[in-house]
Parts: structure tokens; sequence; C-alpha cells
């Protein structure tokens, strides 16, 4: 009876300090409570175009949403913001306290410099190529040299009249080697070619891109590679009025724009390229530095033939890509203008 009784004492005493536990409150600072919310990433981007513009401002806006999926960001864009005009909101989104803002234009680089040496702890990027500043303004770039070379090859495939022209909105680096570059691959497929190049100095007046480009098609050109964005557009809706003419689109797909003239279209990832912006930044890989990608790494592409090839000039045309691709058909050193 007496060990009962113990027993019954002891399982009575723990008893009861339990429920002396059970009803303590538990501490504010308690180390299992739970922690603060990690400060979301801010990012911000402003381009030249309209977010709907069909073309590089919408596809940049489309990167800066992937970000804000990948990464759950806050993210904010301006557009039609000219490249003169770049400084203000750079600074606007420095002084709000974004983390990454992007220049979503080679025209930026003037105004991203004096904002990024003014707020040197705030990360900046421009889509366009450019060396860095080795702290904290780099740029994400394509290896542009690829597709001006290989749309120049097709350029020299498809003319008739021996006259083929590159259009493009500005003479920013990176579109004076495509140029070059376009001529390079025109060249080494025909000799002999005749050649233009046009910077029309512009991304969104398309009125201009038209009577730029119907100026060279009265002047016997039958090939055009277009990149120009809205004013682009609008050069290929009107060069593609005339008979016999051909077109090589850009960014996007551009093929319903003229079906019985757009034979292709140099397919840019430009959302998947801005996003490898984050990308770096979030791995600790920002270092203010150009960082390229191209065909390898499928961020450039081109869109279906759709029949415009014959079949021994599709097979001609792959096999002088996947030379450039492996480096055997050099593109380094691009030919002058």
């Amino acid at each position: 009876m007496r060990l009962k009784s113990r027993i019954f004492t002891c399982v009575l005493a723990i008893a009861t300090l339990a429920i002396a536990v059970s009803c303590t409150p538990m501490p504010s600072h308690s180390p299992h409570a739970t922690a603060p919310p990690t400060k979301a990433l801010k990012v911000a981007m402003i381009s030249t175009g309209h977010q709907e513009d069909g073309s590089w401002s919408q596809a940049g806006y489309e990167g800066l949403k992937l970000i804000e999926k990948t990464y759950n960001a806050q993210i904010d864009f301006k557009g039609r913001v000219a490249d003169k005009d770049g400084e203000a909101p750079l600074r606007q989104y420095a002084e709000a306290g974004y983390d990454l803002i992007i220049g979503h234009s080679g025209g930026y680089v003037e105004s991203a410099e004096k904002v990024a040496n003014d707020f040197p702890r705030t990360k900046f990027a421009l889509v366009t190529t450019y060396p860095g500043n080795n702290r904290n303004l780099g740029a994400v770039a394509f290896r542009s040299g690829e597709v001006g070379y290989l749309t120049g090859v097709l350029a020299a495939m498809k003319t008739k009249t021996n006259k083929v022209a590159y259009i493009v909105g500005d003479d920013y680096p990176v579109y004076k080697e495509e140029a070059a570059l376009f001529r390079k691959g025109a060249e080494a497929t025909k000799p002999g070619i005749e050649v233009a190049t046009e910077f029309l100095k512009t991304w969104t007046d398309a009125e201009k891109g038209k009577t730029v480009a119907l100026a060279l098609a009265d002047k016997g050109y039958d090939f055009f590679a277009i990149n120009a964005d809205e004013a682009g557009i609008g050069a290929l809706k009107a060069v593609t009025q005339r008979e016999g003419v051909k077109v090589v689109g850009w960014i996007t797909d551009q093929h319903k724009l003229a079906p019985d003239h757009v034979i292709t279209s140099v397919l840019q990832d430009i959302p998947k390229l801005v996003l490898n912006a984050a990308d770096l930044m979030q791995q600790g890989r920002w270092e203010g530095k150009l960082y390229k990608f191209g065909l390898k790494e499928g961020i450039y592409s081109f869109a279906s033939f759709r029949g415009s090839l014959s079949a021994s000039e599709e097979k001609q045309f792959r096999q002088i890509k996947n030379k450039v691709m492996t480096g055997e058909i050099d593109i380094s050193m691009p030919l002058k203008n």
C-alpha cells in the first residue's frame, strides 16, 4: 500500500507541474517565434518605348515581369523615356530604394554612369554592349555579331538585285557591330553584293522608318534586315508593299505582318536576358561587368522559314550557323564600314 501511495503522489506532482507550465505565457523573445519576412527585392526598368510596342520595350517589360514571378519582386516600369532623359527616372528609382535598376537602351549609358556613381550600393544594369564600371553598373547583351552575320548570309541567298540593306534604330556600338557583321556575312556568301546600312536615329518614329525603307526600295534594294522597334515595324509594313521585297524581322516573329515577304525573324529572348541580370545579382555575381549571351545559350534563335528557303538553302544556312556557333567562322573582328 505504501508503494502505491508513493506512485500516486509522484504522478499527481508531475501532472500539477505540467498544468502549471502549459498555463504560463511564452515570452515574446522566444527563439521559436516567427521571424519577420525577408525584405522584397525591388526592381525597376526604364525604356524608350511603350510596354506594348510589340518589340523591344514590350520584351523588356516581359523580362521585368519574369523577375517579379521568379523572385516575388516588387517591380516598376517607366516607358517612352528618351535616351537624353534617362537620368531623372534612374535617380528617382535609386532614391526610392530599388535594389536593381535596369536601363533598357544603349542610349542610357551616360545617365546610368552618373547615377550609379552617386548610389554605389545600388545595382544598375544596361541592356546593351557596355563594359561596366567594375563596381555596381554592368550590362547584359547579346552576342549580336552572330545574328548580324547570319542575316547577311540570308540576304545574299535571297536577293535578286544584289542589293541588300540593314536598317536599325540607332548607331550604338552593338548595332555598329551588327551592321558590320551583316555586311561581312553577305559579302562572304556573295562577293560583289551591294550592302547599305541605315541608322534611323529613332526607335519610335514609324513614319521615318517608312520613308527610309521606301527610298532604298526605290534604288533597287530588295532584301531588308530591319531591327528598329516601332520605327522598324513602320518600315517593314511599308516596304513589303513592293513586289519581290523580302525581309528578316527582329525580336519577335513578325511573319504575320507580311506573310508573303517575311522569310524569318531573329528571335531574341529579351525576357530571359533581362532575368539573367537579376539572377547574377541574387547569386552575388553582379560585378559591374559586361555579360554576353547568344546562340549557345538559346538567347538567340530564328523563326521558322515556312518554306521561304529551298531545302538546299536551309541546309547551307544550318551549316553556316553551326560554324558560327563553334567559332569555325570567325566573327570576332567585324569589318569596318
